[in-house]
């Protein structure tokens, strides 16, 4: 206001002195400049920060600062702390005693309130109320105290016991922090947890117990989750058991099946995997029959993947004599699907129908890649599998062999021969196609020789080799070897069975199916067995010589084939083969020897007849007849114990002549035969040989 005075009485100066307007215009413009600069003053702050946080400053801007008392600018990019003192307030400080805190009003006082001013206290004397259940605003304008307290406002009546259908209540009281609701749980002792069953939300309105105890349920249908059992005090480690009993994790892997009427239970799976290993398990299978099972499982991977599964499979104890398994699991078979890095094989079991429960237990695992054997006894058995099958041979049990002390026996049991499993098996090695068994090898290694080893091998040609392991020889010029057909047995080298020249062989020999092109028997003096010794049969008590056969079969009979057989009666015949089994063909003799039948007509011996039908002819086609003498020229007949030749005794006197020298029967049967082999063509010579050998006299 001053200065505008100072400017309007500058003004009426200016309107007076024209001569001094020039000083007076110069004073107009210090006056703008300094209201100019009341424009720019942005007030008193009790902190330099204050100043420094301000909005929105303009070139010109100034600032009192209570921290330091002085002026601050702004010069258009920061404040600047000058070194001006902040001037004296232009009001004076109040001397008044503050107000106590009221109803607000703006106030009339231009003067400052002191730094040490104290307000009046403004605190409330009646002592506050309780809480109610509605509440009020009040009316009281002074404060409570720090220490200020409610009266008590708590329930002196006991608490409700929980109700099914609840409700919220009427009372205005807190409940005390030591109340305690009367007990709301079943105090009847035979009012019992009840059996899980049909679920139901039942109507009792009692909590249950924390220690309660549900009747136990004896079957369950599915699966048996994790939240449908839990122990009291269980560990991590610890597996509840079906009948109350804990196990550790570490415990054998177990699984109960009811087989009913069979099916297959998988046992594991072997997951696809590209790193070489071979991971190990082994299952134990026990059904009703108390007959202990091991399956040992390994499988091959390789880099390109998993490509087979091995595996050993023990019988039961309890086997039937034809070599089945009578309870139990009959079969060891693995699926797989996917090929190379994606393969995955499943292993299974097939359970025999009327097994009864069955438990599957894992027996063991190797530490090695466990992860590469998943799901192991996950699945139920089920009826059948789908899926390329491949089976894994069984191991039959010391019942039928095994390796008894040191010795390893094996006992087959009426298997039928034509499925060649009556005996030991050794299958190719997967390399070059052999397989051999080897006596005398080293106790202390599997791939080695020693000296004195040797070797039974079926080669890679199929052929047949016996020969020390040291001088196995590729081309089989070492051993005995028979080539894959059966066609030749060489020694060293040299053919011996169809070699064309003669051979010496010494000792008995004993011969079946064999084909060669002459034998010649060197009897030796055996008793019973200077020749040929020809059994019978096992099945029809007879044995045979057959001649005339065909020379590519060694069965049947061709045309003009001949017989010597001796039957199962045991008389000899001798006839066509197409009629050896004809009664009263061909020339016969009695088993006991006495007689001599020809087409069913006794011809000598017990039983024959007299007369021209009973004769045969001899070789110089004479009659031989029996009973009566032949007085035909050179005419041979016998009678009682003598056989006469013209008249002549002859049987009597090799008789005579053998009792002269002392000779033995045989020798007498020798003369008697020289004489009747000589009887029609003896000559001069040939009678003076007789005569000279067996008597001194001409006769």
């Amino acid at each position: 206001i001053i200065l505008e005075q100072q400017v309007q009485n500058i003004q009426q100066q200016i309107n007076g002195y024209s001569q001094d307007i020039g000083q007076l215009q110069a004073d107009v413009q210090v006056i703008n400049t300094e209201l100019a600069r009341q424009t720019h003053f942005r007030g008193y702050f009790t902190t330099n920060d204050e100043i420094l946080e301000l909005t929105n400053p303009a070139i010109g801007d100034y600032a009192y600062s209570a921290e330091d008392l002085l002026v601050w600018d702004y010069d258009g990019s920061q404040w600047v702390e000058t070194d001006k003192i902040v001037p004296d307030q232009m009001t004076p400080a109040s001397d008044a005693n503050p107000l106590s805190d009221g109803t607000v009003t703006a106030g009339t006082s231009a003067e400052y309130s002191r730094g040490d001013h104290i307000h009046p206290l403004n605190i409330s004397t009646s002592v506050p109320i309780s809480d109610t259940a509605d509440g009020t605003v009040g009316t009281s304008v002074n404060y409570s105290r720090s220490d200020h307290s409610h009266p008590i406002n708590i329930s002196s009546t006991t608490p409700l016991q929980d109700s099914t259908l609840g409700s919220v209540g009427t009372a205005n009281s807190y409940a005390r922090s030591d109340h305690q609701h009367p007990i709301n749980v079943e105090t009847n002792a035979s009012n019992i947890p009840i059996v899980d069953g049909v679920g139901v939300n039942g109507t009792s309105t009692y909590y249950s117990r924390h220690d309660h105890v549900h009747p136990q349920q004896l079957t369950y249908d599915g699966n048996v989750t994790a939240t449908k059992f839990i122990k009291t005090g269980g560990l991590a480690t610890e597996v509840l058991c079906a009948n109350g009993d804990t196990t550790t994790i570490d415990n054998p892997i177990s699984r109960k099946y009811n087989s009913g009427s069979g099916g297959y239970i998988q046992l594991c799976v072997f997951p696809a995997g590209t790193s070489t290993g071979a991971p190990y398990i082994q299952f134990q299978v026990q059904c009703n029959t108390n007959a202990m099972q091991t399956i040992d499982l390994v499988p091959n991977y390789t880099v390109n993947g998993i490509n087979a599964l091995y595996g050993s499979f023990t019988a039961p104890f309890y086997v039937q004599t034809i070599m089945n398994v009578y309870y139990g699991v009959d079969q060891l078979l693995h699926t797989h699907t996917g090929t190379g890095s994606q393969a995955i094989y499943t292993a299974w079991i097939h359970m025999m129908s009327g097994s009864g429960n069955a438990t599957v237990t894992v027996s063991k695992q190797g530490t090695y890649w466990p992860q590469r054997v998943t799901e192991i006894l996950t699945q139920d058995i089920v009826s059948s599998i789908s899926g390329s099958q491949t089976q894994i041979p069984m191991t039959f049990n010391l019942g039928t062999g095994g390796i008894i002390g040191d010795v390893l026996q094996v006992n087959p049991l009426s298997r039928n021969y034509s499925s060649y499993s009556n005996g030991i098996r050794i299958g190719n090695n997967n390399g070059d196609q052999t397989a051999s068994l080897y006596l005398g090898c080293i106790k202390t290694a599997i791939n080695t020789t020693q000296a004195g080893q040797w070797e039974i091998s079926k080669t890679n040609d199929n052929a047949l080799t016996i020969n020390p392991s040291s001088l196995r020889q590729t081309d089989h010029s070492v051993g005995l070897s028979i080539n894959s057909d059966s066609s030749k047995i060489t020694f060293n080298g040299n053919d011996i069975v169809n070699v064309g020249t003669d051979q010496s062989i010494t000792g008995r020999k004993t011969f079946a199916n064999t084909s060669l092109g002459s034998i010649q028997i060197n009897a030796t003096d055996t008793s019973y067995g200077e020749g040929i010794r020809i059994s019978n049969s096992p099945l029809y008590n007879v044995s045979t010589i057959y001649i005339g056969t065909s020379s590519t079969s060694t069965s049947g009979e061709i045309e003009g084939q001949w017989t010597i057989i001796k039957r199962n009666a045991g008389e000899l015949c001798i006839c066509r083969t197409a009629d050896q089994n004809t009664d009263n063909k061909g020339l016969m003799i009695s088993a006991d020897g006495n007689t001599l039948s020809f087409n069913g007509s006794v011809i000598a011996g017990t039983g024959a007849s007299t007369g021209g039908d009973s004769s045969v002819t001899y070789s110089q086609g004479k009659a031989v007849q029996w009973g009566t003498n032949s007085s035909q020229s050179g005419g041979l007949y016998a009678s009682g114990q003598n056989l006469y030749w013209n008249a002549r005794t002859i049987f009597t006197i090799a008789q005579q002549l053998g009792h002269k020298i002392n000779a033995s029967d045989n020798e007498i049967w020798h003369i008697y035969k020289s004489l009747t082999h000589h009887i029609n063509d003896i000559d001069q010579q040939e009678y003076q040989q007789l005569k000279n050998k067996y008597y001194d006299s001409d006769e």
